[in-house]
């Protein structure tokens, strides 16, 4: 029988610092948090390793299983939401090497998993292209 640990995300909570988020989750019951990195928690661009090691502590002492969790919204660029993505027309290299930041602070966190999607399809881009960006 598989199993399975009840989590939320931190971006449920951009107005409170990671500490409180943890201590509330772990308070509420949950056992697990998806780290959203972004600018308000673990900006992969600007978190000191000093800020990483602290949230991993604080992850286990609240008993909670990290899964880095890359849905910012606008940390790649201020004005489009999610972009650029993995099969946009431009600027793929950014969303990769978000996801390879996303990776290095999982590892740093303990985390086993790392969460992240395609993106939707750039109308300017045809569904074979789409899918060989993908690859």
């Amino acid at each position: 029988m598989a199993s399975f640990r009840l989590g939320y995300i931190t971006n449920g909570f951009r107005d409170h610092g990671l500490e409180d988020v943890f201590a509330i989750l772990a308070e509420l019951g949950y056992q697990g948090v998806g780290v959203t990195l972004d600018v308000g928690h673990l900006d992969p661009y600007r978190a000191s390793r000093e800020e990483v090691i602290r949230a991993r502590d604080l992850l286990c002492r609240h008993g909670l299983e990290p899964v880095v969790e890359t849905g910012a919204r606008f940390i790649l660029d201020p004005r489009r939401k999610h972009h650029p993505t993995l099969i946009s027309a431009g600027g793929r290299e950014r969303r990769l090497d978000f996801l390879f930041r996303g990776l290095d602070m999982a590892e740093a966190l303990g985390a086993r998993v790392l969460s992240f999607w395609s993106g939707a399809q750039d109308p300017s881009v045809d569904r074979e292209t789409s899918w060989r960006y993908l690859l």
